[in-house]
């Protein structure tokens, strides 16, 4: 029960790395609130989490549009009086594009939903943790966070940027009861993995894909009193792909 009465709002967590964490959190001890755009996936979820005697509630929300983050964090608030951890965890690929390859409108897409969906949910969270003196946000990079290949152009720059703003926000708002940090994962088997054959993945040490519910280990650690003076950090959870790099 290391998250006993903590809100915790998933933003992405109707599937893969998201939906492992949800039920995990909502385990551990969470009031769990599953935010998505899939509504029969977050409502399957929740049921899911009921049916193990745990907490949860559905809230459909894209991250990339301010008043329904807004919309989504009043309902919370008026279900659960507060928000103790924002997980902002919505994400898409590139499928290996170079510069070249990527539409404007395509480089758009990504950047709005990786990196302005979390900019977004930030916004409206933050001042919630800084009334109350602290609060923590899960962002979710990816082992494109620290290196050039896991994705094409626009994908590694979102993962990149994602890091800059856990460390700024670090920086801003540490001392008024923020933990920020970034959780990066290597190659997990989910949805948004389905379908790749990529050569690389042999040289993994671990000879496999991640499961998504060891990342979500990670992210209970990083929401946990356990993480209490990692400020800022990126814990990196990829199999040792990157230590070849």
């Amino acid at each position: 029960m290391r998250l006993e009465n903590k809100v915790a709002f998933i933003i992405g967590g109707t599937s893969g790395i998201g939906e492992a964490t949800s039920k995990l959190f909502a385990k551990e001890g969470a009031k769990v609130v599953v935010g998505g755009r899939n509504e029969e996936e977050g409502k399957r979820i929740v049921q899911e989490i009921s049916d193990n005697q745990n907490e949860a509630i559905f809230v459909q929300v894209d991250t990339t549009k301010a008043d329904e983050i807004k919309q989504a964090t009043k309902i919370i608030l008026d279900q659960y009086g507060t928000i103790d951890i924002l997980y902002n965890g919505a994400g898409i690929h590139d499928g290996y594009k170079t510069v070249l390859d990527t539409e404007e409108s395509d480089y758009d897409k990504i950047m709005e939903v990786n990196v302005k969906g979390p900019y977004l949910a930030t916004k409206v969270v933050l001042p919630i943790f800084i009334e109350k003196g602290n609060g923590t946000i899960i962002n979710v990079g990816s082992q494109a966070t620290l290196v050039a290949g896991p994705g094409g152009s626009t994908y590694v720059t979102s993962k990149h940027a994602i890091e800059g703003f856990t460390k700024q926000l670090t920086y801003d708002f540490g001392q008024k009861g923020l933990k920020a940090n970034l959780l990066a994962p290597g190659f997990v088997n989910t949805p948004m993995t389905e379908g790749i054959d990529d050569e690389r993945l042999s040289d993994i040490p671990a000879k496999r894909g991640g499961k998504p519910e060891e990342i979500a280990s990670a992210a209970l650690f990083l929401a946990s009193e356990d993480s209490n003076y990692m400020q800022g950090a990126s814990l990196v959870i990829d199999g040792g792909w990157t230590v070849g790099r």
